[in-house]
């Protein structure tokens, strides 16, 4: 505060400082009745002939009941505007057709020193739809000496607005602390192509869309003028670079709690997100039947200390492009740790189209884990409760005699634990899993099927098949090739048909080159393997216990 203080000092005239400008000087009521759109143009007006100063707002309802909305701001640098206590801006200007008529407060590029602190703006009446009317409206350009610059939004909230609850385009060297949004149409706090952002506390209750969204868009070429969105060609420093974001909560209403898009070197950290429809999403993609709009993947990201509650998806890093494998598109690069997700309806974690995520520290609890068309991914110490984790390595059909194109993986499991349910593996190459336990699985515990070149070691299967399933195995190996199994220990809660079973009855795909080494642990009577027979048996396979059937 003593620094924004400082550089409003040395930027204003001592008495417009000290004193302030009055709204109601301006003519402004504060009565909720009057229209006070007209006062606060002209002070907006004075403060541009001043070159500056701070505009105070008294305890008071200022109602904006004209369609163009409240004051713009535009090119007015060294600004500063304070609410008291009690002082609302109410926002009064629906269309006819009960759509948003304008914005609360906007400020237009290039200017720089701009603070707002305990702004408050409501929608009198809640627009019927999503339509125009941010609450905070900052129109900069993605440009040295075209932007907003140096902004501070302390303990402001906007409800019920049209759409976002504050937008920031193209703008550099931004604080936002303890920012609330309610019932907005959209986000609530957006950001677009802007760079050095910190945001440290975030509120949004039922909004629209997004509580909290870095998305800075594609293009082959930089498109965008001050007061739309922006496209950039590449990563750079404004795709919301340099910039970190804590303390959020998010609860209720439509879209995803956080939302990260075509970003670069992004921290994200202490978030809570309950009954949202995914609590932190990381996406990209390219245009195509089902999108208008297209992101860069993003990197540099790193989120930590996560609770997600209740929500459609928990953490979902989506290339939204099937069978797109464009690096620029698929090749993300975002860490993630200290997850806590419960709840959720379809899935606790979701990677699609992807590469280079990885996971640290996860602890779900009733939703499965699900991999698909992933690359170069890794999980490290993950709890999973209830659920199963699949790992399907291409989303597309396969035929048995096609398998050979399936591209490697190279993704890493270490320390992963479920209870409850099983690990099934699908259309994989190239992936190594160790320190795998899996506890009290209905039937079988694991199920691997078109799977090639991969290691798994130091697996623990205990309690499995404690719905006492008659002809249950403990891990199943189909169609699948070069798989090295070291250090495996299983027990039962009932009978099994064996511990393996390995085959996969195609003519174009026989299970072979498979080792396994070390089982250990096998309840007595259970076999350690089955060999399925016939003309499609396993080739080339070795355990090292001794096998009936």
């Amino acid at each position: 505060m003593k620094f924004a203080c400082t550089l409003l000092c040395a930027s204003l005239p001592a008495a417009t400082l000290l004193a302030g400008l009055d709204v109601k000087t301006f003519g402004a009521a504060g009565d909720g009745v009057a229209d006070d759109s007209a006062a606060l143009r002209k002070a907006a007006e004075r403060l541009k002939a001043d070159g500056g100063g701070t505009l105070d707002f008294p305890a008071g309802t200022y109602r904006i009941g004209t369609r163009r909305g409240g004051p713009v701001f535009d090119g007015v640098s060294n600004v500063r505007i304070n609410f008291a206590p009690g002082a609302v801006l109410l926002m009064d200007n629906l269309e006819a057709d009960g759509n948003g008529g304008g914005h609360g407060l906007t400020f237009r590029a290039p200017a720089e020193n701009i603070e707002l602190y305990n702004v408050s703006i409501v929608w009198k009446n809640r627009p019927r739809r999503r339509s125009m009317g941010d609450g905070l409206r900052f129109e900069g350009f993605p440009q040295e000496g075209k932007t907003l610059r140096s902004i501070r939004l302390e303990n402001c909230r906007v409800e019920a607005s049209a759409q976002t609850g504050a937008v920031l385009m193209g703008c550099s060297d931004v604080t936002v602390r303890n920012f609330t949004v309610k019932n907005s149409w959209a986000d609530g706090l957006h950001f677009n192509a802007c760079r050095n952002v910190t945001v440290d506390g975030v509120t949004g209750e039922e909004t629209g869309d997004d509580t909290l969204a870095f998305v800075t868009y594609y293009a082959p070429e930089f498109t965008g003028k001050t007061g739309t969105v922006f496209s950039l060609p590449d990563l750079g420093e404004w795709n919301n670079s340099n910039s970190s974001a804590a303390n959020i909560r998010s609860a209720g209403g439509r879209a995803n709690g956080i939302r990260i898009a075509g970003a670069k070197d992004l921290k994200i950290s202490n978030v809570e997100v309950e009954g949202k429809s995914s609590g932190i999403i990381v996406d990209a993609g390219a245009v195509g039947a089902r999108h208008k709009w297209q992101y860069l993947a993003g990197r540099g990201i790193e989120i930590r200390d996560v609770k997600l509650r209740n929500c459609d998806t928990g953490f979902y890093v989506w290339q939204f492009n099937a069978g797109l494998d464009d690096p620029r598109f698929a090749g993300f690069d975002v860490k993630c740790e200290n997850f806590a997700i419960s709840g959720c309806r379809n899935d606790s974690v979701h990677l699609s189209g992807v590469s280079g995520v990885r996971l640290k520290n996860f602890r779900t609890d009733g939703c499965r884990w699900r991999f698909r068309t992933f690359r170069d991914c890794a999980v490290e110490q993950a709890a999973i409760a209830g659920a199963p984790f699949l790992l399907i390595g291409d989303d597309a059909p396969v035929k048995p005699e096609e398998s050979a194109r399936l591209a490697a993986n190279r993704t890493r499991l270490d320390g992963v634990a479920l209870t409850g349910g099983m690990l099934e593996i699908q259309k994989c190459r190239g992936l190594d899993l160790r320190k795998v336990d899996i506890t009290g699985t209905p039937a079988g515990a694991v199920f691997v099927r078109q799977t090639f070149d991969s290691s798994f070691r130091e697996f623990k299967l205990a309690g499995i098949n404690r719905e006492n399933k008659p002809g249950t195995f403990a891990i199943r190996l189909l169609q699948s090739r070069g798989l090295q199994w070291n250090q495996v220990e299983v027990t039962a809660a009932h009978p099994l048909a064996a511990v393996f079973e390995i085959g996969g009855g195609n003519a174009k795909l026989r299970s072979g080159d498979i080792t396994v080494e070390n089982l250990a642990a096998v309840p007595e009577p259970t076999p350690p393997v089955r060999f399925q027979g016939g003309p499609f048996a396993p080739e080339n396979c070795t355990v090292s216990s001794p096998s009936s059937d």
